[in-house]
């Protein structure tokens, strides 16, 4: 078996795994009454839900790729030299960095613990947004030049 079959069977079964897991938590937070619980296990729950089509979405993508080429340069051609594209993430970036400075506004007018733990969730959630954009600003347009 191939390193790449190797790891497509690694990914299938982390997809189900991921799969399963968001119909179990399903289950969990519906057996539960606090509300503070019950939404950090549908965070949970659609984390799984989106960790699932992410693995799915990539099993489709690494068989379409060329011998030697990596994710980054697959279909390359149709995205590169999109000027309003890479401003659309740059936007973006921005915006994730604006909802960052509001929810630590947020954050300050709370004593609520719950409230607390949510809100950093979601502040955590958005950094790792704006670290993203920033990557895929950084890769794709290294690659055109």
């Amino acid at each position: 078996m191939s390193q790449k079959d190797s790891l497509i069977t690694l990914i299938k079964q982390h997809a189900d795994i991921e799969r399963d897991d968001a119909k179990d938590i399903n289950g969990m937070r519906k057996r539960t009454s606090n509300s503070v619980a019950r939404l950090l296990l549908l965070e949970m729950e659609l984390d799984s839900a989106k960790h699932a089509a992410i693995l799915t979405e990539m099993l489709e993508t690494l068989k379409g790729i060329s011998p030697g080429k990596s994710l980054w340069e697959h279909e390359l051609e149709d995205f590169t030299g999109n000027a309003i594209v890479r401003k659309e993430f740059e936007e973006h970036a921005k915006k994730e960095k604006d909802v960052l400075a509001h929810l630590e506004k947020e954050l300050e007018h709370t004593k609520d613990e719950g409230l607390k733990l949510l809100l950093q969730n979601i502040a955590e959630d958005e950094k790792k947004h704006h670290r993203i954009l920033q990557a895929m600003v950084r890769n794709l347009y290294k690659l055109e030049k």
